[in-house]
């Protein structure tokens, strides 16, 4: 009798252990001997009220803690204590993320500055960039619009803990990269190969009367060599004029400004890579629970859910015959029987 109930003991447990394990891929069931549906599950987390619960299972801590658990229901059925009536601490990464966050906002806000106010020409000598390096200047304006945006989205992102936004803030960063890229070598290249060329040549082809009189307004010169090469003419830029040509002027302006803008853009772009790296790391742990602590709408049960299953339950239940022993065969019972019978039958009433 031991043995068939030992046998039949490991039998259930290994049928227990195959079903667990073809059910819910080594999840732990709350039914485990039984194929339930895998909404049944306990792989995600409790509400905090269930985890601060310790209930003894004696009868005495039971009654002890009846109205901890009246509470505790009453609580879930309100909704609180999911996690979500309360503001956790920040992580590690979320303040490393932070702190990348606002210092792109802070490059990608300088260069928008920078662009608006030589475009509205508000200070010294905006006039010659706005026509010498008009192709620069708006470069600027999309690489400071294209940062601003992305640290914008990525300071949303990290305060509402949104992992789908943040990962379209690291997939912007790399726009941004690009545009800074094509600040710095379109600076750095027109500073490095023969400026005093290209500068001839634009004076002559590229820029506009418009455009050279407000250089010439601007650097207090007239023409590019002299008041007689291709100067335009206004009430301080004539023919006998005492100013002198441009070049000296407009090529000294260039250079200090142009390695200004190559300097500082590629020493940005090496801390624009340090803040790629820190993203592509810290975007997905924001939080220390993955997701909002919400169960997906794949594991939430429904009615028709609970049915199926008590219905596999039921018929799992009335599967189950017990097991009847029989009276053994053997002499010995059936003689003390009947020295039992006779004893009983000699005895005085």
């Amino acid at each position: 009798m031991r043995t068939d109930s030992k046998s039949t003991l490991s039998r259930t447990g290994s049928h227990s252990t195959s079903s667990r394990a073809s059910v819910d891929s080594g999840h732990k069931k709350l039914i485990p001997s039984i194929q339930t549906t895998e909404k049944f599950t306990s792989k995600w987390p409790r509400p905090q009220s269930l985890k601060a619960l310790n209930i003894n299972r004696s009868a005495k801590g039971w009654r002890n803690r009846k109205g901890v658990i009246q509470d505790t229901i009453l609580e879930l059925e309100e909704g609180y204590s999911l996690g979500l009536d309360k503001i956790d601490r920040w992580t590690r990464f979320k303040w490393c993320l932070m702190v990348s966050v606002i210092t792109v906002l802070c490059y990608g806000s300088g260069a928008m500055i920078c662009a608006i106010l030589t475009w509205f020409r508000t200070w010294n000598h905006a006039d010659v960039m706005y026509v010498a390096d008009n192709d620069i200047l708006i470069l600027i304006t999309l690489a400071g619009s294209i940062l601003m945006f992305t640290a914008l989205l990525g300071l949303t992102g990290t305060l509402l803990n949104s992992r789908p936004i943040l990962a379209t803030y690291t997939l912007l960063l790399w726009p941004a990269l690009i545009s800074m890229l094509a600040v710095g070598y379109t600076s750095y290249k027109r500073y490095a190969f023969s400026l005093d060329r290209k500068l001839n040549f634009s004076w002559s082809q590229y820029y506009t009367p418009l455009g050279r009189l407000m250089i010439q307004s601007s650097l207090r010169c007239c023409g590019f060599y002299d008041p007689l090469h291709e100067a335009t003419m206004s009430n301080k830029c004539y023919t006998r004029t005492p100013l002198p040509g441009c070049k000296a002027k407009l090529f000294r302006f260039e250079r200090e400004n142009l390695s200004l803008i190559w300097s500082t853009t590629l020493s940005i772009i090496s801390l624009h890579l340090i803040n790629i790296f820190v993203a592509l790391l810290c975007s997905n742990h924001v939080t220390s629970v993955f997701g909002k602590g919400i169960t997906p709408k794949r594991y939430r049960l429904s009615e028709l859910d609970l049915k199926a299953d008590a219905e596999k339950i039921r018929s799992q239940i009335e599967r189950i015959r017990p097991t009847y022993s029989r009276a053994s065969s053997s002499m010995v019972f059936r003689e003390d029987r009947e020295e039992r019978t006779s004893l009983l039958r000699d005895s005085p009433h």
